[in-house]
């Protein structure tokens, strides 16, 4: 099969999606790639951008069928077009793609919806709807319902978590991390080079803190030292107060064995094991929360 053309199949895009409708733009040809954008005017100064092209790697491919790569996003209007990342509200318009759904064939020009054949205003009608479906009242529900769940829910809870296991880090060991989850995310996002992986590993590491003798030779976290007394302190002080006998807890400690061995196993998993398992969660979570702000919904295809 012959290299298709690039110029007569943009001409034909443009032709085709030229036809006039309410608050839409004309079609805007790309320069730096086959396809066409439409910009709609909504209220408030915002805008909704539309993207109708073919990718290079569909281009090349011997099939005369191309699909399409489509895609629909909502912002601030400008002079250039709208601009992307303004605040969002799960009832604002949807922004999405399509990349398996529609597509042209560039022999005889026909567009498809799957295998169903369809015009360039049908095309654009579902774009729209699809687009605008959360500001219907009662259409939009459920697609608002997954919105808030993926967008706002879920990322706050991982938000929280990571905030709550940074707390009782603190209080254990005393230890933290100066930059926030948002921040380690995109750290942990960028490409793993050699290089990159050691930058990261320093980037991520917790902030040191100052060591004591802890029975006169062992090195310990200082803090840590302080939350192990203070929380035994506290059920001491607990036991005394509502007279709790435990046949247990009274038998450990009047053998000075026994309770050399409570002190040095409880303390070694308080300072050591504790706070190496909230770090691993930490990490976790700044991962975790990287993947779900950035994750693809699949909302039609």
């Amino acid at each position: 099969m012959n290299p298709p053309d690039k110029t007569a199949i943009s001409d034909w895009l443009r032709e085709s999606f030229s036809f006039s409708r309410d608050e839409f733009s004309s079609p805007i040809t790309w320069i730096d790639g086959v396809g066409v954008s439409r910009v709609r005017d909504l209220p408030d100064g915002l805008a909704s951008l539309y993207k109708i092209g073919i990718n290079e790697e569909e281009l090349n491919k011997d099939s005369s069928r191309k699909f399409l790569s489509i895609s629909v996003s909502h912002g601030k209007k400008i002079l250039e077009g709208i601009s992307l990342g303004s605040e969002w509200n799960v009832s604002d318009p949807v922004d999405f793609n399509c990349r398996n759904e529609f597509s042209l064939d560039i022999q005889d020009k026909s567009l498809f919806q799957k295998d169903k054949k369809i015009s360039p205003e049908k095309l654009l009608k579902i774009l729209e709807d699809r687009h605008m479906q959360p500001t219907k009242i009662a259409a939009g529900f459920f697609l608002r319902c997954y919105l808030w769940f993926w967008r706002v829910f879920l990322p706050n809870f991982v938000r929280c978590l990571d905030f709550l296991l940074l707390a009782i880090l603190w209080i254990i060991s005393g230890e933290t991390l100066q930059k926030d989850i948002l921040s380690r995310s995109f750290d942990g996002m960028r490409t793993e080079s050699a290089r990159e992986r050691i930058q990261e590993q320093t980037e991520f590491r917790f902030k040191n803190v100052k060591t004591m003798d802890f029975f006169g030779y062992y090195k310990a976290r200082q803090w840590s030292v302080v939350f192990y007394c203070l929380a035994h302190l506290i059920l001491f002080v607990i036991f005394s107060y509502y007279s709790i006998h435990n046949s247990v807890v009274e038998t450990l400690f009047e053998n000075n064995f026994t309770a050399l061995c409570y002190v040095v196993v409880s303390f070694a998993i308080i300072e050591t094991l504790v706070p190496e398992f909230l770090k691993y969660s930490i990490r976790k979570t700044s991962k975790l929360y990287g993947r779900i702000s950035f994750i693809r919904l699949s909302l039609w295809d």
